[in-house]
């Protein structure tokens, strides 16, 4: 029975080729959230992770949403807060430095000045036209320029806060948090670059310590994050994506997309690459058979994941060492359905690889177990720790305006305070 005591949170993922919704029985421990209601709609309106038809998309979120009230038994309304991964939008990282000097007595580092530091880091010259989306810790300096995940309690006279500052257009983005208040949710609504939220659906505590890269390989955009000891250190994003490959079969060998989308998502032509089968069979235009060798497909495709991994090798090598990520690489998103994809990112990054499908995941709703909802999970765990934060202690409602989220929800910080500073919308 549903306790009425317990915080309704949600995620809206505006993919390439589906809307998709999440509606969550937040646990009030910050722990895990209950999924109790899902909707979906086809991404009418959306090109490149961006919204391209207002209209399109209002209809098409308005179909998902009732789809998930109804699931939910009309908990929609109760929802607290939304939070919205989002990508395209020419989102950018860079890691900035923000400076504090210890002015207490004993020179012992306080979570204010820790606090201090990150907002500092915030404090970087943007375009006009473009907005912080957020900042998320990557690791701490203080006198002996030795890397510390965690610095208050320690004596320093200076304390450097290097912080991963992730930012985009505002015009656009702002085009997803229209569509959700036009919707009739006109508050709380907050928004999370994708493969932060993908992260931390997916990855393990071990493998944030070690340091591991996930890229989150969708239809349209292939966005990056990079962790090493619990700290955001890289990430990025292309506007190409696993359609780019399907499209790349389609004029290749002259068969319908549709075709060759089926053909990927019921597994058949990885299947045929596993056996090693010489032929794949289509209907021809004349009535007669047209008989493809599988190489053509496994070369045509793999050109194209080559380049998409190889951009964002290159990407990520710019912003951090790739040779200090002990746990390797995770794969998410609809493209990591295809299995040879698994094999290229291997021999593109030159380490480990593995498929991040969706972790903790409790609830009614079944079928989340793929890596297509890393996103939108990870978005609602987002949602799920930020109610835990806000209600803490004293069951205070939620206040978008308070700048917390914890970027290490796999490994629950001690403190609400650490919650709150180490991830910042």
């Amino acid at each position: 029975m549903f306790d009425p005591n317990r915080t309704i949170v949600g995620a809206i993922e505006f993919g390439s080729r589906k809307i998709r919704v999440l509606v969550g029985d937040s646990q009030g421990n910050g722990e895990h959230v209950s999924v109790i209601g899902r909707g979906e709609a086809p991404a009418d309106g959306i090109v490149k992770g961006e919204i391209a038809n207002m209209e399109l998309v209002f209809d098409r979120l308005g179909s998902a949403l009732n789809e998930a009230d109804t699931a939910c038994g009309g908990k929609l309304n109760d929802c607290a807060l939304f939070v919205l991964p989002v990508s395209g939008c020419d989102i950018a990282g860079f890691t900035g430095t923000g400076t504090v000097f210890i002015k207490n007595e004993d020179k012992r580092i306080t979570p204010e000045d820790r606090a201090e530091a990150h907002q500092n880091a915030r404090i970087h010259p943007l375009a006009p036209d473009r907005t912080i989306i957020n900042s998320a810790e990557s690791f701490f300096t203080i006198d002996d320029n030795l890397r510390r995940r965690d610095p208050v309690g320690q004596t320093a006279y200076k304390l450097d806060a290097h912080v991963h500052i992730v930012h985009g257009l505002i015009n656009r983005l702002e085009n997803f948090r229209t569509a959700v208040h036009d919707s009739g949710y006109e508050d709380h609504v907050e928004m999370v670059f994708s493969p932060l939220a993908a992260k931390e659906g997916v990855l393990a505590g071990e493998e944030r310590e070690n340091g591991v890269i996930m890229i989150d390989l969708g239809a349209e955009v292939t966005d990056f994050a990079a962790e090493y000891n619990n700290g955001v250190v890289a990430s990025g994003q292309i506007q190409v994506g696993f359609e780019h490959v399907l499209n790349d079969l389609a004029i290749g060998l002259e068969l319908p997309m549709e075709n060759c989308r089926k053909i990927v998502e019921d597994g058949t032509l990885a299947a045929a690459i596993a056996e090693k089968r010489t032929w794949l069979d289509f209907p021809g235009s004349t009535g007669k058979v047209r008989r493809i060798p599988v190489d053509s497909f496994e070369t045509i495709a793999s050109l194209r994941l080559r380049e998409i991994f190889t951009i964002i090798r290159k990407q990520a090598e710019a912003q951090t060492d790739l040779t200090a990520l002990n746990s390797g690489a995770v794969l998410t998103g609809g493209g990591a359905l295809y299995a040879p994809a698994q094999t290229i990112l291997r021999d593109v990054m030159q380490m480990s690889v593995r498929i991040g499908n969706p972790v903790h995941v409790t609830g009614a709703v079944t079928g989340m177990d793929d890596p297509r909802y890393s996103s939108i999970w990870g978005a609602l765990r987002i949602a799920d720790f930020y109610a835990h934060y806000e209600n803490a202690g004293n069951n205070r409602p939620l206040n978008r305006f308070l700048t917390g989220l914890n970027s290490m929800m796999n490994r629950l910080c001690s403190t609400a305070q650490d919650f709150k500073e180490s991830f910042r919308f």
